[in-house]
């Protein structure tokens, strides 16, 4: 059986989005945190070569909030990756404004319907935790998700979604 995010694409972010510079700039604050972050170089390179020989293409969005200490942690190392990689086959967008339901109950969605972008809510996007890096293709097909912390570290796991799901 698929499950929802099988299903997503990147047609389905309907909400504005930053781009990186917007976001630096907008939360200024965490350009120390993007500053200071040094990807694993071999990962980087390796990523590229996988991009390039493939001709393809990788988007990413974050969803995120400027209140939650994990986005702010990881979605300026995960632009500190992009940028990094300085090619043009990968882009990033951040959508932030997700805001918790204080009054949810045991079942219902933990993110506030009215205060929260719709792809907060929206099935499709099955938002558990944030900060949330969904991976598409060129044609906007989903290839994988990386949920609040990486396994290993945000650029191993990005070489992992890209070695096993984009052809």
């Amino acid at each position: 059986m698929k499950t929802d995010l099988e299903d997503l694409k990147w047609r389905d972010l309907t909400s504005p989005t930053l781009s990186p510079d917007k976001y630096l700039k907008k939360y200024s604050s965490l350009k120390s945190t993007y500053e200071s972050y040094n990807p694993k170089s071999d990962v980087l390179e390796k990523i590229k070569s996988k991009l390039v020989n493939k001709n393809q293409k990788l988007k990413i969005v974050a969803l995120g909030a400027d209140w939650c200490p994990d986005c702010s942690y990881n979605v300026p190392k995960m632009i500190k990756i992009v940028k990094s990689l300085d090619i043009s086959n990968v882009e990033i967008e951040i959508l932030y404004g997700v805001v918790v339901n204080a009054f949810h109950k045991s079942g219902d969605k933990i993110w506030h319907k009215a205060r929260s972008p719709p792809e907060a809510v929206n099935p499709k996007f099955d938002l558990h935790k944030i900060p949330t890096f969904y991976f598409f293709d060129e044609s906007g097909d989903y290839l994988g998700v990386i949920v609040e912390h990486a396994k290993n570290t945000l650029e191993e796991d990005t070489l992992e979604i890209i070695e096993n799901n984009l052809s």
